[in-house]
């Protein structure tokens, strides 16, 4: 054996014994993911879930919330003029610099605001502009603190620049708008190194206010999920993110733990309730509900992890009502329903899913097989999250289809009101879902600063919602990440992971 066959033999074995592979060193952490940025390196063209796991590697967000209230981010502290509510003043975190060495400072944040609330912004950043909709603009008032205007009091102003991540305004002038994906610059603890469609790399910025500790990540596209569980079998990556319960015991026998991270969101078949056709009907709407036997799925697929649920908010969040129960499974009386609603001899209804997230693939083969046991025959076409996006942007995309995986989310205000302004009532952007009769309501809790009133009204959106059977509820959404036992200190936290704080043991 010669000097190179004995030197590969050796670093076999050492993979062989320690779980390395040579895909990895012990200064990289390489994460499987389902679906990266559709924009690539652009925060403002992907507001999905999945693209900020990645994005929180190099953007800082303005502001960070839980269930009681926006937290200082790159935005410290904030008030309102008690005399013109419309009018915040905001102050920055100072010391700050962008990965190319450019300040943070309010011109940054007052551009950028001005940007959103204008023509070209709504429409280029559409997935942050809906969240943004009260938003006149910016002033500057010095380098460290910046006016904040809305066209009406909005008591949520703080917690909804959550959705804002940070760039650099005069990078973004020099390669546009556009560029912008291929030429990334924030302010968080890794700066790119590399960003195409198939892979993400960043490297640690070990100057930032909070730097990584480790050299270098690295995000790998895999969008099967049997892809990625063998991948983290093989020891191709140190994390898999959004797997499902029924890999447990091979993430355990590869050296990793299934690690559950509560979701800030409840997932659903969502109804495209505005338009004509049967789930124009709410007795068919209510039917599909009756017609599921979701906590069967949940206790059976899902190994019991989460809790099934009937309204437009999980438990962690402002305005989730104790008292509102999900829809029992009773197929009885979603026949029944469906024969007043004039489809006693049976309904076809055409779906969308991005099947290879989570545990979609195998919610939509549950609720198949229970709508046919109630005569609806439901027929699932398979997407990919950047189509759904698409969706979203143009809803005539979805052509036949009425009824398609989706959720509520509540990022980054952690309130109810956050799905139903952004994408689910006549306020949004997409009109699939519009209520005239509760939009009253609706403009009166996004307007009142008192808790206890706003309360009020939170309650009566909740329970209409859950009433009017506005999505096939589901469940509290949950996140199923594979994680090797060498990494420590991943302590992802309303669907936002600590990067700064993630290491290789």
């Amino acid at each position: 054996m010669n000097r190179l066959e004995t030197a590969l033999g050796s670093a076999l074995m050492f993979g062989a014994v320690f779980g390395i592979s040579a895909a990895a060193s012990a200064d990289e952490l390489i994460v499987g993911h389902s679906s990266l940025p559709a924009g690539l390196g652009n925060p403002y063209l992907d507001t999905s879930h999945s693209g900020g796991f990645v994005f929180g590697t190099v953007y800082d967000r303005l502001t960070i919330s839980d269930k009681t209230g926006p937290k200082a981010g790159m935005l410290i502290s904030w008030s309102v003029d008690a005399n013109d509510k419309t009018k915040w003043t905001m102050k920055l975190r100072p010391g700050v610099k962008f990965h190319n060495g450019n300040d943070f400072n309010a011109t940054d944040v007052a551009n950028m605001l001005n940007w959103l609330a204008s023509d070209v912004g709504k429409v280029a950043a559409s997935g942050v502009a809906r969240n943004t909709q009260r938003l006149v603009g910016g002033e500057v008032i010095d380098d460290l603190t910046v006016r904040v205007i809305s066209d009406i009091p909005d008591p949520l102003m703080p917690a909804i620049l959550g959705v804002i991540k940070v760039i650099d305004w005069e990078h973004m002038q020099d390669v546009t708008f556009e560029g912008y994906g291929k030429n990334p610059n924030g302010t968080g603890p890794y700066k790119t190194i590399s960003w195409d469609n198939d892979s993400v790399v960043v490297g640690k910025n070990a100057s930032g206010w909070r730097a990584g500790k480790i050299d270098q990540v690295t995000f790998k596209f895999i969008p099967e999920l049997a892809a990625r569980v063998n991948a983290f079998e093989s020891d191709q990556i140190h994390i898999g993110f959004q797997l499902v319960a029924d890999n447990r015991a091979r993430i355990e026998a590869a050296g990793g733990r299934l690690q559950i991270n509560p979701g800030t969101a409840i997932s659903v078949l969502h109804f495209y309730q505005n338009k004509e056709g049967p789930l124009a009907d709410v007795r068919v709407r209510r039917a599909l509900n009756y017609g599921v036997n979701m906590q069967q799925f949940v206790d059976i697929t899902m190994g019991g992890l989460t809790n099934t649920t009937g309204q437009p908010g999980t438990s962690s969040i402002n305005g989730w009502q104790a008292d509102i129960q999900p829809y029992p499974y009773d197929p009885d009386k979603a026949r029944a329903l469906l024969a007043e609603a004039g489809y006693g001899d049976g309904l076809k209804i055409i779906g969308e899913s991005v099947t290879a997230q989570g545990d979609w693939k195998d919610i939509v083969q549950f609720v198949s097989a229970d709508l046919e046991k109630i005569g609806v025959e439901f027929v699932v076409n398979a997407i990919t999250l950047p189509d759904l996006i698409a969706r979203v942007r143009d809803t005539s995309k979805f052509g036949d289809a009425s009824i398609f995986s989706f959720n509520y989310g509540s990022e980054p205000t952690m309130d109810i009101m956050r799905s139903i302004n952004g994408l689910h009532s006549c306020n949004s952007f997409p009109k699939w879902t519009c209520f005239p009769e509760i939009q009253d309501t609706i403009k009166a809790a996004n307007e009142e600063f008192d808790p206890a009133i706003r309360a009020t009204h939170l309650a009566k959106i909740a329970h209409y919602y859950h009433d009017q059977a506005a999505s096939l509820f589901l469940f509290d959404s949950v996140d199923m990440d594979a994680v090797k036992n060498n990494v420590v200190d991943y302590k992802p936290v309303n669907r936002m992971i600590n990067w700064d704080e993630v290491a290789i043991n």
